[in-house]
């Protein structure tokens, strides 16, 4: 009995969709962050000779956000189809920041939200299906972990091991991966990327 059990497990996980299905394979992931600097990445709306800003740093592996309304943490490349998988803490209990995803170059549209009690929550774009689900998240001081798929039009989404929404309607096609500065100290950790061509 115990035999017949495993596959049957398996074979409803693969009915539930067959997106979440293959997200449980990390081949083909690479570092986004190198855990030393802030190479590959860039800061909204930063100028050539201005200094990189205070409230944003690296350290212990990290790439920690110390409060600051602005600026975002940006990438200087732009994505089309990926899956990304990373790991946040906040550091106390009311906190706010965000994830970007295919936003434009200082940011700003596409964000899944990353504040208290609205995690998960699409901020400004539109994706039906998208919510908040702050019941998927670990209490402050724990780590958490978000995979994000997004393809073509379609973006699905898991916090800390679980199916948290699926959606479609995402644009555009292409855009920046980013992290919000907005007022709250928060860490972030094993950022990994796979694209998807």
């Amino acid at each position: 009995m115990k035999h017949l059990l495993i596959p049957l497990t398996l074979a409803m996980f693969n009915l539930i969709s067959p997106t979440f299905a293959a997200a449980a394979d990390e081949t083909g992931f690479t570092p986004l962050f190198n855990g030393k600097d802030f190479a590959g990445w860039r800061f909204s709306g930063q100028k050539e000779g201005v200094a990189w800003p205070e409230n944003w740093k690296v350290s212990g592996g990290m790439i920690q956000v110390t409060g600051g309304g602005k600026p975002n943490l940006v990438t200087e490349r732009e994505y089309g189809d990926f899956e990304m998988i990373f790991e946040w803490r906040a550091l106390k209990d009311k906190y706010n920041s965000g994830f970007y995803i295919r936003s434009g170059k200082d940011t700003g549209s596409n964000q899944l939200n990353l504040a208290k009690g609205a995690e998960g929550g699409l901020v400004g774009g539109k994706v039906e299906g998208a919510k908040a689900v702050p019941e998927l998240q670990n209490k402050a001081g724990e780590w958490n972990t978000w995979r994000v798929l997004v393809k073509g039009d379609k973006v699905s989404f898991w916090c800390n091991g679980k199916v948290a929404w699926e959606g479609t309607g995402i644009k555009p096609a292409k855009g920046h991966i980013g992290f919000q500065a907005e007022g709250a100290a928060l860490d972030f950790r094993n950022l990994r990327l796979r694209e998807i061509k």
